[in-house]
């Protein structure tokens, strides 16, 4: 006669099993709150246990939105760059605010960051290419996809155009 496991007692759903996932997922990166919640939902955790837990990380400072924010922002932009439209994306999927996301974006990135870094992207991308008009949809494709507004990808390409004829 086979036995009966407690589906409970197979996986301990308490808040010790709770923390020790979240400590195991911060330890392999930083995570928004979003993010646990979603995990701890997954792994069968009820929410008066996901609350407790979170609260009480969020009280000895290992999950914090606001950090979090800022640390993905900073390493994208480290790992090669991306426009704000694309971090704001970015970290709306993440779980993170709107109103967090604009002020972290915003303080990070301003117009003139922006439109530096797009250049400095355009003209590695431009290196040993030919001056085409190809050349140049190409480059105005990658730009838009790396998140970078029209605006500024318009205002790279004129400056782009312009080194070109002389």
């Amino acid at each position: 006669m086979r036995r009966r496991t407690n589906p409970a007692r197979a996986q301990p759903r308490d808040e010790e099993a709770a923390r020790q996932k979240c400590l195991r997922l911060l330890g392999l990166r930083a995570r928004s709150t979003a993010e646990l919640v979603e995990r701890l939902r997954s792994a069968g955790f009820v929410e008066e246990i996901i609350a407790a837990v979170l609260s009480e990380l969020e009280s000895a400072g290992l999950v914090d939105d606001e950090d979090f924010a800022r640390s993905w922002v900073a390493s994208r932009q480290a790992a090669g760059g991306a426009g704000r439209r694309k971090l704001r994306w970015e970290l709306r999927r993440k779980g993170i605010s709107e109103d967090l996301i604009r002020q972290v974006v915003d303080q990070e990135i301003d117009d003139d960051a922006e439109l530096q870094l797009a250049t400095e992207l355009a003209q590695r991308r431009l290196r040993g290419l030919p001056a085409e008009e190809k050349t140049l949809a190409r480059l105005r494709r990658a730009l838009v996809g790396r998140g970078f507004g029209f605006d500024t990808v318009d205002t790279v390409l004129r400056r782009i155009a312009k080194q070109m004829e002389h």
